[in-house]
């Protein structure tokens, strides 16, 4: 299951197909199996936008293949961001369609791993419960066509529009939270919660979409939870620090590890969660995105030095960050932002979108995959 990410950047005015195809062709001999679309049009609705993009790419390729759209504004100019994943190994992919949301079934004799698009509810004007029930049952119902249980996800992107947001007194991200407890309910979670990211995006909808992993009976290789020493797990967060105002609040704790690091026969995946200026579980009082960018990254680190990892029990692995994305809730932030990553991380291509995080104090947030 070797998985290469190539990327590149639709211009603002720039043709879809044309892009996309010298793209593609560029990397033909690569099966690709999933990509991601990170961008917004002024001129054009959400559902209208991701259906341009997939009828650019099908054409392309001839095929449908799992594709996510992420409805961010592009830091620093507009446009649309392509991250293309592909298999660079002989592993058996099977691409797939089930109520309307694609997903991809990679296999070898070890292991099985599904990626699952980002799945848009239907209606952004619906409440969030409604929009996070109609998302999570279509997720549910792809993973238990090819035998995954909920606890088989290791990774999960949530995309929630106005996530800091209330709406009769409930945040949005705190009723988003409630309803993926719920939709967690069914899962023993014995290898640790998905590595997952939180994140706002322009609008009002609700998008998630994730990667399931599990082994044969015959499957030899890990999947670890990995925890950062400098912050409380989010999942045990104390409820003074979730926010919620309504009669009777639930106030469920985000349900995911700060990474998820799987084996697999040919190669190590470690998916950095959504990662910000917090220590303990309190945001750093940190007023500047360039200290609170530092911070971050010194999170990040930490949480993936070989110390860490080898104190959940890991073997020694070379990683290499293969995919690194930032969000920054204002755009006059990006210049000391990208500053900052560029000096951390030199030659890397890293995507700069503009998107709330999950807490109004908070101006930056860094997620990531690191391989082998």
């Amino acid at each position: 299951m070797g998985l290469k990410i190539f990327s590149s950047i639709i211009n603002p005015g720039e043709p879809y197909t044309d892009h996309i195809q010298k793209v593609l062709e560029a990397i033909s001999t690569h099966r690709v199996c999933g990509i991601v679309c990170c961008g917004t049009e002024s001129s054009v609705e959400y559902h209208d936008l991701l259906s341009d993009l997939k009828s650019a790419i099908y054409s392309t390729l001839g095929t449908p293949i799992p594709i996510t759209l992420i409805p961010q504004y592009l830091l620093p100019n507009g446009g649309i961001s392509l991250e293309i994943y592909a298999l660079d190994d002989h592993a058996e992919i099977e691409i797939g369609e089930h109520d309307g949301v694609c997903y991809g079934l990679i296999r070898n004799d070890s292991s099985s791993m599904l990626f699952v698009e980002g799945i848009p509810s239907s209606d952004f004007t619906a409440s969030i419960q409604e929009q996070s029930r109609e998302v999570f049952d279509k997720f549910n119902n792809i993973l238990s066509l090819h035998g995954f249980q909920v606890d088989d996800i290791v990774r999960q992107w949530n995309y929630i529009g106005g996530i800091v947001a209330s709406r009769k007194g409930k945040q949005n991200y705190q009723e988003f939270n409630d309803a993926r407890s719920l939709f967690y309910d069914g899962g023993t979670w014995c290898n640790g919660y998905p590595a997952a990211t939180g994140i706002g995006t322009e609008g009002e909808g609700i998008i998630v979409g994730g990667i399931a992993f599990k082994r044969s009976a015959t499957g030899s290789k890990g999947i670890y939870p990995i925890n950062n020493p400098l912050q409380i797990a989010a999942h045990i967060y104390s409820k003074q620090v979730l926010i919620d105002n309504a009669v009777g609040a639930i106030k469920s704790t985000p349900k995911f590890e700060r990474a998820k690091l799987i084996e697999t026969d040919s190669g190590v995946y470690c998916f950095v969660s959504g990662t910000a200026a917090i220590r303990g579980e309190q945001s750093v009082d940190a007023t500047s995105a360039r200290q609170q960018t530092c911070l971050t990254i010194e999170n990040i680190e930490h949480l993936v030095a070989q110390e860490n990892l080898t104190r959940h029990g890991c073997a020694p692995h070379n990683l290499r960050i293969a995919q690194l994305q930032v969000f920054i809730k204002n755009a006059e932030d990006y210049p000391e932002v990208k500053a900052v990553v560029d000096r951390s991380y030199p030659q890397l291509a890293v995507v700069y979108s503009m998107a709330d995080v999950c807490r109004e104090e908070l101006l930056v947030e860094i997620e990531g995959i690191l391989t082998t």
